[in-house]
């Protein structure tokens, strides 16, 4: 594989690596926002495999298939489930509409391009020049993660900010060892093994996912 068709091919993954994240804000299902994770859990594999044909690093395709297995088999599974057992609460409920939701999107993009571009620049590898669609998935991860109302929503934020701190790892590095990144993602699956069972206690006990709602025990 040619550097040429590499850098293309990274920058096209990557560009919809960050148009699924930016699908969690459109999508107001959270069956679908769930399946948005899943294809670019898939996505990231994706880059994962042609990253590691590329470089020849036997390690990147483990990353490759645990991510695979790992987020796009398992967590979503786990994810679909937790939806299943909210009853009627299976809209996005953001605190700010779509429009200006896409707005910030927008503007946070912007941010990434001039905070990432000079770094990118200086970079030799031809995966750099995809860095700020990277960068701009991390930060919109971390808004779609505060912009929810529904515990799941924000956990959904939570994977995406991940996934956008991996692509960032893997474009900028070639990623890390894949015994950490092995760690990483088991952490990530307890983590949201935990908040399942934490989702199913606050329905049980509250009749609500709302954190607005459970916000208000406090008065």
């Amino acid at each position: 594989m040619s550097v040429e068709v590499l850098s293309k091919a990274v920058n096209l993954l990557s560009f919809v690596a960050l148009g699924l994240t930016i699908l969690l804000i459109v999508r107001t299902r959270l069956e679908g926002q769930v399946r948005a994770f899943e294809w670019q859990s898939y996505v990231l594999a994706l880059l994962s495999v042609l990253i590691a044909l590329y470089s020849g690093s036997v390690e990147l395709f483990g990353v490759g298939v645990a991510l695979v297995v790992v987020k796009g088999v398992v967590i979503p599974r786990v994810l679909n489930r937790a939806v299943a057992n909210i009853g009627l609460e299976r809209v996005a409920a953001p605190y700010l509409a779509t429009a200006p939701a896409l707005i910030i999107c927008a503007l946070l993009m912007i941010v990434a391009f001039y905070v990432m571009t000079p770094i990118a620049a200086s970079n030799p590898l031809p995966t750099a020049d995809a860095i700020p669609l990277a960068f701009a998935g991390v930060l919109i991860g971390f808004f779609i993660m505060v912009n929810r109302r529904r515990a799941v929503t924000q956990i959904l934020g939570f994977l995406m900010l991940e996934n956008g701190i991996f692509l960032l790892a893997l474009l900028a590095t070639y990623g890390v060892p894949f015994i950490v990144e092995l760690g990483v993602f088991l952490d990530v699956l307890v983590a949201v093994l935990i908040m399942e069972v934490f989702v199913y206690r606050i329905k049980d006990n509250f009749d609500s996912i709302d954190v607005g709602e459970l916000g208000k025990l406090k008065e």
